[in-house]
């Protein structure tokens, strides 16, 4: 079984591939797909063809494609239960999200993801989707093609990369402070890990190995592309090129040209930027977890700017570093790259949801009206259920009928020998041991078989044959002066006749179309594609129709 998982950015789709063994999991390949990112391009396009052409390589039967709704599109919040029961916190999720949403909650999706529990509780990240992103999410799916085995969402996805997935989630005792205890909180040490995109950075707050937090920030490489577009008045796209290529940020600008220390500038001011919106996101997560921020991770595109990590360091006070995806996933078939392991985190975090247990499944906004099985098993009973009512009936009279029916067979049985016998004398004239079922079954094959013969020398004693055919279409096609005809194949087969030659012009076959009519069967001349080759001057035809054979036909 392989797993798909289809990240699919703003400025490029991520796929990677994993596969299970006997052994486990292995991560065999990842592709990018670079998108068209010019102002008024249509990416929604480019999107749909690409991925139909590239699933189409993949067994549907054998592949489950997992996709991902953009963070941003996503409204998670901490929340704690006091039960763990995983059916009771889904029934409970639209009740406790209700006041925390910006949307309608009976316009959403939800979901939940367990992240540890607490003696008889559990803390749980609930996920809320609109409904129309998740419609609008499977409706590209189903343009492109495929059907999604799930659709999660790209911050708890990324955490897989980090979590012990394939784990159940952390059981602990029972605190001997309240946890909604304010004032006597303990502190929570967290890490961070910064995913940069081209458009968003998603924030993901982790407790040990424990996804606790997700936020997503309106900041990534465009940002900064647009700011070097302005600075040296060129085009954006080749803002991109200067980006992707060349980005940097000096740490000490002593020995600088002075072009390095005005490209390191506009990159680090846009980058002051990110940094501001990241600090009201960590002063968020102390006010809501007293937490302590021990250090960052830096993965994504934007990631690879040369000391973005050591300029990030001086401005938030906190150790920040980059963290390569695919170094934390063992049995990675491919070469691992720096470009590689940037841009490859949600996409193989996508991959790894479609192999999760149901110890810890997988967050999937495939619910209600979108769930695969309950929209099944509803359109069957509508398709089917008048008729799976009338079986039951049906069955419920067969065991009745059943239970009568050894009576009545012994019944019919001893009927049956004392009238066979007496028509087996009456009719054929048997008697003795010929007057049994063997004897008269033989008798009525005999004469079955008379009548049968008798029937069929009746129905042909008139029939046509073929000359007779051959003449009737002789007598039928149109004179030498009107037609220049020249037949190369005759078949008669039965009441089907087939004719194909070569006339001098499309309207010699026209008439000699029209003159055939007269002799067929319904009054039509059916023309088809010629097997003939092309010769000049000529133009090949070929004709199908139905004759009359003068057959009688027999009454059974």
């Amino acid at each position: 079984m392989k797993s798909l998982g289809i990240d699919i950015g703003s400025s490029s789709i991520k796929i990677v591939e994993v596969q299970s063994t006997s052994k486990g999991f292995q991560v065999s390949q990842f592709f990018e797909h670079p998108l068209n990112i010019a102002p008024g391009a249509d990416q929604e396009l480019e999107i749909i063809e690409f991925l139909r052409d590239f699933t189409s390589h993949y067994d549907p039967n054998q592949t489950r494609f997992v996709m991902a709704l953009r963070q941003d599109r996503v409204a998670i919040r901490n929340k704690f239960f006091p039960f763990n029961d995983r059916i009771k916190i889904s029934k409970s999720l639209a009740f406790e999200l209700e006041e925390d949403i910006p949307f309608s909650s009976d316009n959403a999706i939800f979901d939940a993801k367990i992240v540890r529990t607490v003696g008889g509780g559990a803390e749980v990240l609930a996920c809320a989707a609109p409904k129309i992103h998740v419609q609008n999410c499977l409706q590209r799916a189903q343009d492109a093609g495929i059907d999604p085995y799930l659709i999660s969402a790209e911050g708890t996805a990324l955490a897989n990369v980090f979590e012990k997935w394939n784990e159940a989630p952390p059981a602990l005792l029972a605190p001997a402070i309240a946890l909604n205890d304010d004032d006597n909180r303990p502190i929570r040490h967290i890490n961070l890990i910064l995913n940069m995109g081209h458009t968003r950075t998603l924030v993901s707050a982790f407790e040990g190995n424990s996804l606790i937090a997700v936020r997503s920030v309106l900041w990534g490489g465009k940002n900064i592309a647009e700011a070097i577009a302005k600075k040296y008045e060129i085009p954006f796209l080749e803002a991109i090129k200067e980006l992707q290529t060349k980005a940097f940020i000096l740490t000490n600008k002593q020995g600088a040209t002075f072009d390095q220390v005005t490209f390191s500038d506009t990159i680090a001011k846009s980058v002051r930027e990110m940094a501001r919106d990241l600090q009201l996101s960590i002063l968020e997560l102390k006010s809501e977890f007293n937490a302590q921020i021990n250090g960052i991770g830096l993965t994504g595109g934007v990631s690879q700017i040369q000391n973005i990590g050591p300029f990030l360091t001086q401005l938030l006070e906190v150790p920040v570093n980059r963290t390569s995806t695919l170094d934390l996933i063992p049995n990675v078939l491919f070469e691992r790259s720096v470009s590689h392991g940037a841009k490859a985190g949600v996409a193989l975090g996508l991959a790894i949801e479609g192999f999760k247990k149901p110890r810890n499944p997988p967050l999937n906004f495939l619910r209600g009206d979108y769930a695969k099985e309950n929209h099944q098993v509803k359109m069957f009973w509508e398709k089917w259920g008048h008729t799976a009512k009338i079986a039951t009936a049906a069955l419920l009279v067969l065991f009745v009928y059943t239970s009568l029916r050894e009576s009545f067979s012994m019944s019919l049985a001893e009927r049956t020998q004392e009238v066979l016998k007496s028509q087996a004398k009456t009719v054929a004239g048997l008697k003795g041991k010929n007057a049994s079922e063997n004897g008269i079954r033989k008798y009525i094959r005999e004469n079955k078989k008379r009548a049968a013969d008798l029937k069929t020398l009746a129905s042909v004693a008139n029939m046509n044959s073929a000359l007779d055919i051959v003449k009737k279409i002789n007598d039928a096609a149109p004179g030498k002066t009107a037609v220049t005809l020249d037949v190369h194949e005759l078949q008669i087969n039965d009441t089907q006749v087939a004719l194909q030659g070569y006339v001098n012009s499309p309207q010699e076959m026209s008439l000699l179309q029209q003159s055939l009519a007269n002799i067929t069967a319904d009054g039509q001349v059916r023309a088809q594609k010629s097997s003939l080759g092309s010769l000049p001057g000529k133009t090949a035809f070929s004709f199908s129709f139905n004759v009359d054979r003068g057959i009688q036909k027999v009454a059974r």
